[in-house]
């Protein structure tokens, strides 16, 4: 099920893949992992996978420490825990850390098992 908002459609999959995988499963849709511009989105996304973490399509995997949206475009929203994006053991893909954590972001590895959002 797809849903509107503020000009977009998002889908939310609770399915668990690795980062790779999700943005595969997107593209099958004509989609790709979500990109994040306001809090409103942020809070959105987050909202719709009841608190739970979840795939963002942000990653530096390109550039070590150059977060860049799989969309291409432009990262001029974030919203990083404290500490993070820490780099750690290779941590290049970013994900959501839910409504208990503020909607704040963290770096994990790609092979992580997550939720996602399509946009």
């Amino acid at each position: 099920e797809w849903n509107y908002f503020r000009g977009y459609c998002y889908k939310t999959s609770d399915i668990c893949l690795s980062w790779k995988r999700a943005e595969s499963a997107c593209a099958v849709l004509s989609s790709g992992l979500v990109s994040v511009h306001n809090h409103e989105e942020n809070v959105f996304i987050q909202q719709k996978h009841n608190g739970e973490k979840s795939w963002v399509g942000l990653s530096d995997v390109a550039t070590e420490g150059r977060f860049v949206w799989a969309d291409g475009s432009p990262t001029n929203f974030t919203n990083w825990a404290p500490n993070q994006p820490n780099e750690y053991k290779n941590q290049d893909c970013v994900h959501t850390l839910g409504v208990n954590y503020g909607y704040e972001w963290n770096d994990v590895q790609c092979s992580a098992c997550h939720n996602y959002t399509c946009k």
